[in-house]
């Protein structure tokens, strides 16, 4: 059996869009990596390049509550569309979204980033 190797999210970090990636990153999530209360911040205050449509951000939460024997659905997933500036990302612009850590028993584990149309994008995120 092979092990699998998880890139976590943290605190600051320059994300690379491009065909390698299918434009796409996922990061994982894990509470102890920050001291944070019920909210996960994440602001985008950087880019290179241009012309991308929107940034897709996908969180993926795991129910806790669900059994895996019963073939429940232990994965559940909100998306959010943040539109992206003609001009790009600055200071001025930055664009910031905030997911919820918890809710009931689903736990944030996982996030997706993605941009729409195809254009090789270099975006900066922190996490707050």
């Amino acid at each position: 059996m092979k092990t699998v190797k998880r890139k976590f999210i943290i605190g600051e970090e320059n994300i690379r869009l491009n065909k390698i990636n299918n434009f796409q990153v996922t990061r994982y999530f894990n509470p102890n990596h920050f001291n944070l209360e019920d909210k996960l911040n994440l602001h985008f205050d950087y880019s290179e390049w241009l012309g991308a449509e929107y940034i897709r951000i996908l969180a993926i939460y795991f129910d806790t509550s669900k059994s895996m024997e019963a073939y429940e659905g232990i994965e559940f997933t909100e998306e959010y569309k943040l539109p992206f500036p003609e001009e790009g990302i600055t200071k001025t612009n930055a664009l910031s979204i905030s997911l919820k850590l918890k809710e009931d028993s689903k736990l944030l584990w996982k996030i997706a980033i993605q941009i729409r149309q195809d254009y090789n994008t270099l975006i900066h995120l922190t996490v707050s």
